[in-house]
């Protein structure tokens, strides 16, 4: 049995990363596998929130991760589970470690965008300053990690052939209250423009389910203004992956977002006009987009929640992290698996 410690998984963000491994832990103890939160182990798994602080200027985070990791004993792998495919912060921790692999639940489909420059590390917030320029070095030792913010997700698949009242919902916050900062680099910047475009595109057009103010509402209230809404927008936050978007599924509406079809991840359910509506960043056919969809409603949301919902059950099939976790370990040459068996 090969013993993997999951390191501070009290810390938040660091539970979440770390949830889905738990969720499937039995199954993994059927393939040899076992976390385990004991200092008795075989590998460590560190998770971004133990080396990365955002509150701190990015060298300064570095040298707290490095000085986190310096203190392990044996090998360990990170697993950066960031909401989006930027790498700001752990794989510069990563680049001046000893750590066997880097484990991330999303990626940037076209590994020289890595390269260039982008705003917080974020290619959808657009050109700036963040690049990891000797990403052909590190790449070979950078993995998907199996799972992603979705699987922290458990749905409750509703009845949904009853009339809606909104036509689309705007479920979020916004505008933000403070200025959030990772690294001393101003993340609202970017945030709020995004949704203020959202708004202002749909202006007075459409029946608008949307919070006061960006003030915060009752959980109740929210989903019941989820469920009843057409559409569901999701505008892109601090990553491209959010529970909303299986929500939309969930609560029989049309999920309406960015397209996101330049990341990878593992799952991925993410299928241009069969899963979700994808529209341009800049919001500049969403008014086409959405008379495509109210046009003839029952029928694309009926083909669009069946498809998403049939994925996911699929895909998100915990034997199905299990089997990729296996086969990471399995490929580390030291392993031999006709022992831990």
């Amino acid at each position: 049995m090969i013993k993997i410690k999951l390191y501070e998984l009290d810390v938040h963000r660091n539970e979440t990363t770390f949830r889905p491994f738990l969720m499937a832990q039995d199954l993994f103890r059927e393939v040899g596998i076992e976390f385990t939160t004991s200092d008795t182990y075989d590998y460590a798994f560190v998770g971004q929130a133990s080396i990365i602080d955002k509150k701190k200027s990015l060298r300064e985070s570095i040298d707290k991760g490095l000085e986190f990791v310096s203190k392990i004993t044996g090998d360990y792998f990170i697993v950066d589970g960031q909401d989006a495919t930027t790498l700001i912060g752990t794989i510069d921790v990563f680049r001046e470690s000893n750590a066997k692999l880097f484990l991330k639940n999303s990626y940037l489909k076209d590994f020289d965008l890595y390269k260039q420059g982008w705003a917080n590390g974020r290619y959808y917030w657009g050109k700036g300053d963040y690049s990891v320029p000797d990403i052909d070095e590190l790449k070979p030792k950078m993995k998907l990690s199996g799972c992603n913010w979705l699987h922290t997700v458990q749905p409750n698949w509703m009845e949904y052939n009853q009339e809606k009242h909104f036509d689309i919902s705007c479920m979020f916050g916004y505008p933000t209250k403070e200025p959030v900062y990772e690294h001393d680099a101003c993340q609202t910047d970017y945030y709020d423009p995004h949704r203020k475009g959202l708004m202002d595109t749909l202006g007075d057009k459409y029946n608008v389910a949307k919070l006061i103010n960006g003030v915060r509402i009752s959980h109740d209230e929210y989903y019941r203004n989820m469920f009843n809404s057409k559409i569901i927008m999701a505008p892109l936050g601090y990553g491209e992956m959010a529970p909303r978007d299986l929500e939309s599924a969930m609560f029989g509406s049309v999920l309406m977002k960015p397209k996101i079809s330049y990341i990878i991840s593992e799952p991925f359910i993410y299928e241009d006009n069969e899963t979700y509506i994808p529209v341009n960043y800049d919001w500049s056919n969403l008014e086409e987009k959405i008379e495509y969809v109210l046009s003839d409603y029952n029928n694309i949301r009926e083909r669009l929640v069946q498809n998403m919902k049939k994925q996911y059950q699929e895909k998100y099939d915990l034997k199905n992290l299990v089997l990729h976790v296996y086969n990471i370990f399995s490929d580390l040459k030291e392993i031999n698996y006709e022992k831990v068996l």
